[in-house]
């Protein structure tokens, strides 16, 4: 039995509920036979300071210590693991699987690549000293001053047979967050079969695996009696199979009571049938991924979804009384006046039947992205990440704020880092659009919340 030390290295950006991932691979390495603590150090409430978590690691006495690392918080992480150097560091999370020879470099003596639950419990069975590392797929380290790449393990089919993640919610300590001590979604299926531009999904990839119907239910069923009706499903792609998300939605609605979640969709897989499917079953809110307004745009970010059927998809919600928010982005490399004139257009024209915009929005060259090996060195941003000071993301206010809602989404500071170097005018261009996609959004707020008779804000 092996012990196991799972950290959430602090960030700028505060999770409010426990991390569903780290209850994934917690309750693997429990049925795996370990031994598991845990530190959610971007929980509002959690220890920060490295002496603290230092202490706590100590304290725990772990034969492996593993951090999850993000792009956009790698730099703080690797600060942390500098902390931690004494003992044997393990990396695993999006970053880590793109880039894995850079936490080796950082001190990290082993990498995960791809999804962790079965490469973790066997990474601990070999610090145990059942296994050989030689024989751990997906495992990147470190053999007698060498960097290994084993070989790419397969992604998960059967998803049923993952530990329930529920049964490691005892690790979090309540005090750590403002709310009870749930996470705030659940997964009902893992890849999504889109091809864009933008998006790498390494860890999770693009091949569309799911978890029986019968499963998902007794996952809300279980979040339900711990108090919690409302939740997200944290799929990459939520409504992908006509038959599957009708099965799932069959088996939701028979649990009985209420029970109201989002989730994120791409357009192309909605239509009224499946939107009804999904209201009946408790969906209150969809977020939409669009992007561009711009029909060249679309097909070269590899979208695959027309102007037309968006509009579409959000009469349909309209209809049918589900939230919906538009996903658009601005400041695609190569994206004319015209280009952004389009999305920006398409503002308006989505304002009376959606239910909101995105915040924030301006794109990002995240490593792993077509869009990132196709521009970092013409544009010079290579490994921005760990060369340039983090992006200074504004924490999202937790109560209501006009001034600070409207600050959080239309401030964004991948615009003043200018990764494709727009000139000025566009770039001019592009804050007015943050701004207006802002206000439009607050207006739509505003009007939804209004009694009725009352003229919205602003109505003349």
């Amino acid at each position: 039995m092996a012990r196991v030390f799972l950290v959430n290295p602090p960030s700028p950006e505060p999770v409010r509920t426990p991390l569903l991932s780290f209850c994934h691979l917690a309750a693997s390495l429990r049925a795996g036979g370990h031994e598991v603590a845990l530190l959610d150090a971007s929980a509002p409430h959690a220890p920060r300071d490295h002496a603290t978590i230092a202490a706590r690691v100590a304290a725990f006495a772990p034969d492996l210590v593993g951090l999850h690392l993000k792009t956009l918080h790698v730099q703080p992480a690797y600060a942390l693991a500098a902390a931690l150097a004494d003992w044997p560091l393990v990396a695993g999370g999006p970053h880590a699987t793109i880039v894995p020879d850079e936490p080796l470099a950082c001190g990290f003596r082993w990498v995960i690549r791809g999804e962790g639950e079965e490469a973790l419990v066997e990474l601990a069975d070999a610090v145990d000293g059942t296994r050989a590392l030689a024989d751990i797929a997906g495992l990147s380290w470190i053999d007698r001053g060498l960097v290994r790449h084993n070989p790419t393990r397969p992604f998960l089919t059967e998803l049923d047979r993952l530990a329930p993640p529920l049964s490691a919610l005892d690790l979090f300590d309540l005090a750590w967050y403002d709310g009870p001590r749930t996470p705030a979604g659940i997964l009902s299926s893992r890849g999504c079969p889109a091809a864009c531009n933008f998006c790498s999904n390494d860890v999770t990839g693009r091949k569309f695996r799911y978890r029986s119907a019968s499963e998902v239910a007794k996952e809300i069923a279980a979040l339900r009696d711990q108090g919690s009706i409302a939740f997200s499903f944290f799929d990459d792609s939520f409504a992908v199979g006509r038959r599957r998300v009708r099965e799932l939605c069959d088996a939701i609605a028979d649990l009985g009571g209420p029970v109201y979640w989002t989730c994120t969709a791409h357009p192309a897989h909605l239509d009224r049938e499946v939107v009804a499917d999904m209201k009946r079953a408790g969906c209150a809110g969809i977020d939409i991924g669009m992007e561009s307004a711009d029909p060249g745009m679309l097909v070269r970010i590899g979208k695959g979804v027309t102007v037309e059927r968006v509009l579409d998809v959000l009469g349909w919600c309209r209809d049918l009384g589900v939230h919906t928010v538009v996903n658009l982005m601005f400041g695609w490399p190569d994206e004319t006046d015209e280009e952004l004139d389009a999305t920006i257009g398409f503002l308006e024209r989505a304002a009376p039947i959606a239910g909101g915009f995105n915040a924030r929005g301006v794109v990002v060259p995240y490593p792993g992205t077509a869009i990132y090996e196709q521009h970092h060195e013409r544009f010079g941003f290579t490994g921005w990440w760990i060369r340039e000071a983090p992006l200074a993301y504004a924490v999202f206010p937790t109560s209501w704020s006009e001034a600070e809602i409207r600050r959080a989404y239309a401030d964004d500071p991948a615009l003043d880092r200018n990764f494709f170097q727009h000139p000025p005018h566009r770039v001019a261009r592009i804050r007015d659009a943050l701004a207006k996609k802002a206000e439009l959004t607050m207006a739509i707020q505003l009007r939804r919340h209004e009694p009725a008779g009352v003229p919205a804000a602003g109505a003349r």
